[in-house]
């Protein structure tokens, strides 16, 4: 978590008293500057001005079109002010951990220097060892999760499926936490997006579907209260509905059929209701649906 956010005095008008309740609300502290002069530390500076973009600190760009973030090497990138809460409360040392094991993964799968190779086996040690440090848990279970592919290090991905009949979504009720969500989940090695989301569909609620749409291309943390320390991508693709008839299955205790307006509580880290909105939105204007993607 950082401790301050200075902002860019250009960007003072930006700052509604909405904001500025979303900044009290998280126990964002923050103040405005004309620019950063010295090098600061755990200090986030918010501009959306490409010359004031600072090695000081870290800076939070503010961008007016997608492809400025290409201008943005170094620096968190933002469309929306309110965006800032998830970045202001993002914990430094699994930031840091993730980016040791980023690069330690990346020698190890391309370096053919053998005390490069012995460097890099020891980063990604560390870089365990601090997320063992951090969450109380032995770093060979951290290993196991955090570390232990081989290659180019790659965010996971996960599909969701869309199933609407009858202005009715299906969701399934699952057994980790007794909440509902959207069925689905990581993607299978050697299935394609389309075999995937069958496949989950009819594991977790017992459904035939027909995959015939892309919702939406999301970076999951983005969207979520929980972050993937190495990323995901989250695909929602809407499904036509042929049958479904639920069985007993070690993920999910029921499926069933909800109006959009009377939902049940969602089990957020997989479903979000801006999530089943934009279902929704994609289902009611099918022909001229554009994928949303971050």
């Amino acid at each position: 978590m950082y401790d301050y956010l200075y902002i860019d005095i250009d960007l003072q008008d930006n700052i509604t008293d909405n904001i500025q309740k979303i900044f009290l609300e998280n126990n964002i502290k923050f103040k405005f500057v004309a620019e950063i002069d010295s090098v600061l530390k755990n200090i986030l500076f918010l501009t959306s001005n490409k010359n004031k973009i600072t090695e000081n600190c870290r800076t939070i760009f503010l961008l007016d079109r997608d492809y400025d973030l290409l201008d943005c090497k170094g620096s968190y990138y933002i469309k929306n002010i309110e965006d800032i809460v998830k970045i202001y409360n993002k914990d430094i040392i699994v930031e840091w951990a993730a980016e040791i094991q980023f690069l330690a993964q990346n020698t190890l799968a391309y370096s053919k220097d053998k005390f490069d190779l012995e460097r890099a086996e020891r980063l990604r040690e560390i870089s365990c060892e601090m997320l063992s440090y951090k969450y109380k848990t032995n770093s060979e279970t951290i290993k196991h999760i955090f570390a232990n592919e081989v290659g180019y290090q790659t965010p996971k991905l996960e599909n969701r499926a869309a199933i609407i009949k009858d202005n009715k979504i299906l969701l399934v009720k699952e057994k980790s936490d007794n909440r509902w969500a959207l069925p689905g989940g990581y993607q299978d090695v050697n299935k394609s997006i389309k075999d995937n989301v069958i496949k989950e569909c009819g594991e977790e609620a017992g459904a035939v579907v027909k995959p015939i749409k892309i919702v939406s291309l999301l970076d999951y943390n983005k969207h979520h209260n929980y972050n993937f320390p190495l990323g995901m991508l989250k695909i929602i693709v809407l499904c036509e509905y042929i049958s479904h008839d639920f069985k007993y299955n070690i993920e999910t205790e029921d499926s069933n059929f909800f109006d959009f307006h009377n939902l049940p509580e969602l089990s957020t880290t997989r479903t979000t209701f801006e999530q089943i909105q934009m279902c929704f939105d994609c289902y009611n204007n099918l022909d001229n649906w554009e994928v949303i993607f971050d």
